[in-house]
């Protein structure tokens, strides 16, 4: 248990905490909250954390919940792991040990959940991903580890049907020079069938601006289609700069591009027939899917995204747990609890299988010439784009 605390006091110097109530406070349940709220990816980090305040008050707006024989409001403790492996073990540890919570909720990066989930084990307190998409994070029989959003495998196969569906080949790939990046393309490369092939793969390191090597070596292996495997900034200057280069290609996102806000770091000439992975499509069917559309908007003063949508699940979901428990403190009860919820959310119907994966909705949404989006993908709901 103490693999991490050597890092714990040079850690906290750089975490910020941004939450308030102590956690077990007089009908107060305290639920930590982990992701990146400075840093290059703070801009992810705001819808996750906007989607678990959203649910907050949800809850607290209704009069609480009840657990046991009491009725707690909900609070928030919530860390800024800046997407650092050594500030997010450190954050994890602190959590269990100090703040004594009863579940976490979180991280926005792949590696860092990679390392918050051994001591989330150690501690037996639940933590339960609603960004991180590596397949291996569900896969390694951890069972204080839930994932509320869908894997890389489950996004994969939806995308390798829309390459056969439009004929997409050979397929281009630049993607994050991290685990979750290399995972993401061995997956889709391992389920190609033999009429799409593969061509130019690059790989990027966060804080990287320009591409023109990897456009060139994309232009040159005649792709058809590139995937960009990037959050939304780097997102941005890569598709600005294929297109200013001239190269006429499909361009795929990823679900950070599936926003207004990533439209406002471009315009719509640029994204203009682009289409990217969603988890949330706007247009998607379903009375609650419609609601929280509407209440993130008028809550935030902006357009929702599919990273607020999946942790508005998440902390429902650790709510469930609790009431199905009876208890906020004892992680193992609450760990059970996890295994069985079998909650209607946002994103679809959630429950877990046995490695406490669970298996949301997912789509592939298209920007249109006007800056709106269309449901691509699953063919049963593609739309048109409007003139």
């Amino acid at each position: 248990m103490t693999r991490y605390r050597s890092t714990l006091a040079a850690a906290f110097a750089m975490a910020a905490c941004l939450g308030g109530v102590p956690a077990y406070a007089e009908d107060v349940v305290t639920i930590g909250i982990i992701s990146a709220t400075t840093g290059p990816m703070a801009a992810p980090g705001s819808y996750q954390i906007n989607g678990f305040k959203l649910a907050e008050e949800d809850v607290n707006k209704s009069g609480g919940v009840t657990i046991g024989d009491k009725t707690y409001k909900v609070a928030l403790k919530v860390y800024d792991s800046r997407c650092n492996v050594a500030e997010g073990a450190a954050i994890m540890e602190r959590l269990a040990t100090v703040d004594k919570v009863p579940v976490v909720l979180g991280e926005l990066c792949t590696p860092v959940a990679a390392a918050e989930a051994p001591i989330a084990q150690d501690y037996k307190v639940p933590l339960i991903l609603t960004v991180p998409t590596a397949d291996n994070l569900t896969t390694q029989g951890n069972p204080y580890l839930f994932r509320v959003n869908a894997p890389n495998a489950a996004q994969n196969r939806m995308l390798v049907d829309l390459f056969v569906e439009k004929n997409l080949s050979p397929i281009a790939e630049l993607t994050f020079n991290n685990d979750a990046g290399r995972g993401a393309v061995a997956g889709r490369r391992a389920i190609l069938p033999e009429t799409i092939k593969s061509g130019y793969i690059g790989f990027y390191n966060v804080g990287e601006v320009d591409f023109s090597s990897h456009i060139t070596n994309i232009r040159n292996s005649g792709a058809k289609a590139v995937v960009l495997g990037m959050d939304e900034e780097a997102g941005a200057l890569a598709i600005k700069q294929i297109r200013d280069a001239g190269l006429d290609i499909q361009i795929i996102g990823t679900l950070a591009m599936d926003s207004d806000r990533f439209l406002h770091r471009l315009n719509a000439d640029y994204v203009a027939g682009m289409i990217q992975g969603s988890a949330f499509a706007l247009t998607a069917p379903g009375e609650k899917a419609k609601a929280f559309t509407e209440a993130y908007k008028a809550r935030f003063g902006a357009e929702t995204h599919a990273f607020a949508a999946q942790s508005y699940d998440g902390l429902m979901v650790a709510i469930e747990a609790m009431k199905k428990a009876a208890s906020v403190s004892d992680g193992e009860a609450i760990r059970n609890a996890l295994a069985t919820v079998d909650y209607k959310g946002v994103t679809g119907d959630l429950k877990f299988d046995r490695n406490n994966q669970a298996s949301p909705l997912f789509y592939v949404t298209q920007w249109c010439k006007n800056g709106t989006r269309t449901i691509a993908m699953p063919l049963a709901l593609a739309a048109a784009c409007s003139s």
